[in-house]
C-alpha cells in the first residue's frame, strides 16, 4: 500500500482524452490522482482492430504499440505536474469472437512477443476463458459493445498468468497503480472452478449434508457442484447458496491479491490499488459484501463504488435527490477513513459531484469524458467549473484533511446481516438515515461490529433492526444508557446471537415496552420503534420512469413523529437550521486547526438545462452547539465563487452560536474558528 496517501481531487477518464489537456488540468486544479486509460485484456484484444470504437479499447489510437507509446509519453508529464497516475484494467471481461478470430483470440500470437508481454502462458486464448457445462466457451451479446463478451476464469491459472505480464508492462510504463474493474464474475463449469468449489463445500458441509444437497456424498460423482438437487431441503439450499456466494467473493479477492499485491507490489512496492465495484441503490449486497471485515478492501488504497441508474440527476419536486450521504458514511466507516470515490456517472452536475464528495471526505471527479467526438461541446463548460471547484479544495486542504467527523448520532449498519446476504436488511437504516438528512441532524454510520469501540463517541445510538448482537454488546448498551446515552432501536434488534440463533429472551427485551405499556412514560433514555414505515413509494418522476422515493416530511406523519421522538429524547440537537431539505450538511473537525467546519451542499438546480445551472438558496439561519471546552473567535463563509472569505456576524447565546449564511450556490464552508477556554 501507498502509506497514508489520501486524496480528494482527481480526474477519471476511461480512455486518454484527445481534446483535454490533462497535464494542464493537473497543474491548475492541483490534482492528486489521474485515473486514465486501459492496460488489460480489453486493450490488448482490441487495440489493433480499426473497426472497434476506441471507447471499448480504452485508448485513443489504433495499435497496441502506438497507444503504449502515447501512454509512456503522458504518464511522466502527469507525474511531474503533481499527480499519481492510476490505470484501469479488467480482471475478467474481454470482447471478441473466437470463431472469427476477433479480439483476444485473434490478437493472441501478436501480443506474446519479447517486446510486449513475453512468453505466452498457454497456446490459445480459449484456454484462459470461462466454460459452460458442455465444455464450450461462455459468451454472450451485449447491445452496443463490440463482437461478443467473454470472461476470463478467476480460478484458471492460465488466465492469472495472462494478466500478470499486463500489470508488469503498465508498471514499466510508469503507472502508479490500478483500479481493477469487472472483478465480479462467478464460478464457471471448468475443472479449475470445480476443484475450488469442491474444497469449499467440504470445509462447510459433512457427508450427511452433501447427501441431502446433491443426492450423493461422493462429490466426484456430482456433475454440477453449483446446483443443488430438487429434493434438497430449503434451509440447506439457503446455506449451500450462501456458501457458494461467500466462496465467490473470497476467490475474487484471492485472485486480485495474487495479481496485484503479490505480483504487482513485488515490482512496485507502493503500487496503488482499488477495485471498481457497485453498490446500487445502497443495497446490502455488492461484489465483496460477503468478505469478513478483515479482508474487506484489505491492502487496497482507495474504495470505488459506482451507482445505478438515475443517480446523475434530481427530481426535487418528487423529493428525489440522488444524494450519496448514506453510502458515503458507510464507506468511510467500513474502510477506516480511506480515500473513496462514489461514481454517479453524472456528466452534467460537475460542481455538485465535487461538492458532495468534499462534504463527505471523498474524492471527485469520477466522470468519463465523452466529448472527443463531439466538437460542438465547449471544453470550457467542463474546465471552468471543475478547475474552480477542485482548486478551491486544494486551497482549503488543511481545513478538509486530516479531519474527524463531528456528529451527535451513530446510525448502526447491520453488517452481520449483510454477511448473511440478507438483502432487505438495510431498509430501516435507509429510511431513518433519510429522515436524519432531511432534518439536518449530524450523524455518522458505524458498523454493528464497531459498537463497543465507537458508540461512546455519540450522544445517541440508533439500531435500525440490528438483529444480531453479542451478550457483551447488550450489556454495553445497558451501561451506555445508564451513563446518560440515548438509545433508539427497532424491530428485532438484539434478539439473535451472532450465529443467527435466537436468544431465549432478546437482549433489549426490558426496553421493548411501548409508551402505552408504561402508562404514557417510556423507559428513560430509550425509544423502541415497534414497527416502522420503511418502504419508499414508487413515483413516476417523468413519463414512463418510476423511481423509489421517500415522502417529504410535510406528507410523512410517521417520519415527523419519529423525528419529534428523537428531539424529545436528545433534549437538544447539535445543529438547528432553516435550510430546506435539499441542502445537505456535514460537520468535520480538522486536526490542523482549532475550528469546526460545516460543509453545505445545495442540490437545487435547473433540472432541464443542458449544462449545470445551480439555483442559489438563502439566506439560511444556523444555530450550532459550540464544542465543549471552546469559545468562538469568528465565523467565516468560504465558497468557490469568491476568492476571499466573508466574515459572518455571529452571536453566542449560552453554549450555542447563531449566524446567517447569505446564500449557497452549490457548496460552501462555514468555518467556526475556536479558542480553548
Amino acid at each position: 500500500m501507498a502509506e497514508k496517501f489520501w486524496f480528494n481531487r482527481m480526474a477519471e477518464h476511461w480512455s486518454i482524452p484527445e481534446r483535454l489537456d490533462l497535464v494542464e488540468h493537473v497543474r491548475r486544479a492541483k490534482l492528486q490522482v489521474v485515473q486514465v486509460g486501459t492496460f488489460g485484456p480489453m486493450f490488448y484484444s482490441l487495440a489493433d482492430d480499426p473497426e472497434v470504437n476506441r471507447h471499448w479499447v480504452g485508448m485513443p489510437l489504433v495499435g497496441v504499440r502506438e497507444n503504449l507509446a502515447c501512454a509512456a509519453e503522458l504518464i511522466p508529464q502527469l507525474q511531474e505536474a503533481g499527480a499519481r497516475v492510476v490505470g484501469q484494467m479488467s480482471m475478467a471481461w474481454n470482447y471478441g469472437n473466437h470463431e472469427q478470430g476477433k479480439g483476444l483470440f485473434g490478437a493472441w500470437e501478436r501480443i506474446w512477443t519479447e517486446e510486449l508481454l513475453g512468453t505466452a502462458p498457454c497456446s490459445r486464448a480459449e484456454d484462459t476463458q470461462q466454460r459452460l457445462a458442455d465444455g464450450s466457451l461462455r459468451r454472450w451479446d451485449i447491445e452496443g459493445r463490440p463482437y461478443l463478451t467473454y470472461s476470463g476464469c478467476m480460478c484458471n491459472p492460465h488466465w492469472l498468468a495472462t494478466l500478470k505480464p499486463m500489470v508488469k508492462k503498465a508498471i514499466n510504463l510508469g503507472i502508479d497503480g490500478f483500479n481493477v474493474h469487472h472483478n465480479f464474475e462467478n464460478f464457471c463449469r471448468c475443472h479449475y472452478c470445480r476443484d475450488y468449489v469442491q474444497g469449499k463445500l467440504q470445509e462447510v458441509f459433512d457427508d450427511a449434508d452433501l447427501q441431502h444437497i446433491f443426492g450423493r456424498r461422493d462429490l466426484t460423482e456430482v456433475t454440477d457442484l453449483l446446483t443443488p438437487c430438487q429434493e434438497c431441503p430449503e434451509d440447506l439450499k439457503t446455506r449451500f447458496q450462501l456458501t457458494v456466494n461467500r466462496a465467490t467473493h473470497l476467490r475474487r479477492k484471492e485472485a486480485l491479491d495474487e495479481i496485484y499485491i503479490a505480483h504487482g507490489r513485488s515490482l512496485k512496492p507502493n503500487l496503488l490499488l482499488a477495485q471498481w465495484y457497485h453498490k446500487y441503490d445502497f443495497m446490502a449486497h455488492d461484489e465483496r459484501s460477503l468478505l469478513p471485515s478483515a479482508l474487506w478492501a484489505k491492502d487496497e488504497d482507495y474504495i470505488w463504488y459506482s451507482q445505478g441508474g438515475y443517480k446523475g440527476m434530481s427530481f426535487i419536486k418528487h423529493n428525489y435527490l440522488a444524494d450519496m450521504g448514506l453510502p458515503a458514511r458507510f464507506i468511510y466507516a467500513a474502510s477506516g477513513g480511506k480515500p473513496y470515490v462514489i461514481n454517479k456517472y453524472d456528466s452534467r452536475r460537475l460542481r455538485l459531484s465535487i461538492s458532495e464528495a468534499a462534504a463527505n471526505h471523498a474524492a471527485a471527479l469520477a466522470y468519463h469524458w465523452g466529448y472527443d467526438e463531439t466538437p460542438d461541446f465547449a471544453v470550457e463548460d467542463y474546465y471552468a467549473p471543475v478547475i474552480r471547484y477542485q482548486r478551491f479544495l486544494a486551497d482549503h486542504e488543511t481545513l478538509l484533511h486530516p479531519a474527524q467527523p463531528w456528529a451527535q448520532i451513530a446510525l448502526v449498519y447491520p453488517r452481520r446481516a449483510e454477511l448473511e446476504d440478507e438483502i432487505d436488511s438495510l431498509e430501516p437504516l435507509k429510511r431513518i438515515g433519510r429522515l436524519l438528512e432531511d432534518r439536518h441532524l449530524l450523524f455518522d454510520i458505524i458498523l454493528d461490529e464497531q459498537l463497543l469501540e465507537r458508540a461512546a463517541n455519540y450522544d445517541m445510538v440508533i439500531l435500525p433492526d440490528v438483529k444480531r448482537l453479542s451478550v457483551e454488546e447488550g450489556a454495553y448498551l445497558q451501561r451506555f444508557v445508564e451513563r446518560g446515552g440515548k438509545l433508539v432501536f427497532s424491530g428485532d434488534t438484539g434478539k439473535y446471537q451472532l450465529d443467527g440463533q435466537p436468544y431465549p429472551e432478546g437482549l433489549l427485551a426490558g426496553w421493548e415496552l411501548t409508551a402505552e405499556d408504561h402508562n404514557g412514560a417510556g423507559p428513560e433514555g430509550v425509544c423502541y420503534v415497534v414497527e416502522g414505515q420503511w418502504e419508499p413509494d414508487s413515483v413516476e418522476v417523468r413519463p414512463d420512469v418510476k423511481l423509489l422515493v421517500y415522502r417529504s416530511l410535510e406528507n410523512d406523519s410517521w417520519g415527523r413523529n419519529f423525528l419529534n421522538d428523537l428531539d424529545d429524547l436528545l433534549g437538544g440537537v447539535y445543529l438547528e437550521t432553516d435550510a430546506p431539505w435539499f441542502v445537505r450538511v456535514r460537520a468535520w473537525a480538522p486536526e490542523g486547526h482549532e475550528a469546526l467546519v460545516l460543509h453545505w451542499v445545495n442540490y437545487r438546480q435547473d433540472e432541464e438545462a443542458d449544462i449545470e445551472t445551480p439555483q442559489p438558496t438563502g439566506p439560511i439561519q444556523v444555530e450550532c452547539k459550540v464544542p465543549d471546552g471552546y469559545s468562538v473567535q469568528k465565523v467565516e463563509w468560504r465558497y468557490p465563487e469568491k476568492s476571499d472569505s466573508v466574515g459572518l456576524h455571529h452571536e453566542t447565546i449560552g453554549e450555542r452560536i447563531h449566524f446567517t449564511i447569505p446564500s449557497i450556490i452549490v457548496y460552501g464552508l462555514s468555518v467556526i474558528h475556536l479558542r480553548k477556554v
